[in-house]
């Protein structure tokens, strides 16, 4: 019973420290329902209790790659109801925008940004995004995302470098639906 008890405080500590972090990936992942997130960050510290002895002390690489997986399995669970839901007539569609009706500049300014971004991201392959996601938004090291893509050192250092260079050629080309603004905004640090 005294191993139980040191588990359970083991993964206690796991999920204090990596919980907002863990979150934090699945929400930029999975932005369109934050329960989907909830449910990622679930399944991945279940994930770690079930592979204790497997998790290193270093978890959160550990962890950012069991999200990734389960990232993946959720959104491939959501195409193929998607695709269901269009053979069934098109029943259960999602059509919901949102609009922010009263901003300040600044808040335009932030938005137009990410807006951006979004856009440059999503124009990426995905494993370029997904390399830049890992080095800005996780703040990971070349180590750490090697150990989160089951990739070498090396193969990191030069996927990031190329995914650095189409994301700022992206950044180089005006969006022609983007409004006035966006087209003056410079280009993110966090791409850079």
């Amino acid at each position: 019973m005294d191993e139980q008890r040191r588990d359970e405080a083991w993964l206690e500590a796991l999920f204090r420290a990596h919980h907002r972090a863990v979150l934090a990936y699945a929400v930029r992942r999975l932005p369109g329902d934050p329960a989907d997130a909830d449910d990622v960050v679930a399944e991945v510290f279940a994930a770690a209790w079930r592979h204790r002895e497997r998790v290193p002390d270093e978890a959160l690489p550990w962890l950012y790659r069991t999200a990734a997986h389960h990232v993946q399995h959720r959104r491939r669970s959501t195409a193929r109801r998607r695709r269901l839901a269009e053979r069934l007539g098109g029943l259960g569609g999602e059509g919901s925008s949102a609009a922010v009706a009263d901003a300040t500049d600044a808040v335009d300014e932030r938005l137009d940004a990410a807006a951006r971004v979004a856009r440059v991201l999503e124009a990426l392959p995905p494993r370029d995004a997904e390399i830049l996601r890992l080095s800005v938004w996780e703040d990971l090291d070349v180590a750490s995302i090697a150990y989160v893509l089951s990739i070498s050192p090396t193969a990191v250092r030069v996927r990031l470098h190329r995914a650095r260079r189409r994301a700022e050629r992206l950044l180089a080309v005006p969006d022609p639906e983007a409004p006035a603004s966006f087209a003056r905004a410079p280009v993110p640090e966090e791409i850079r």
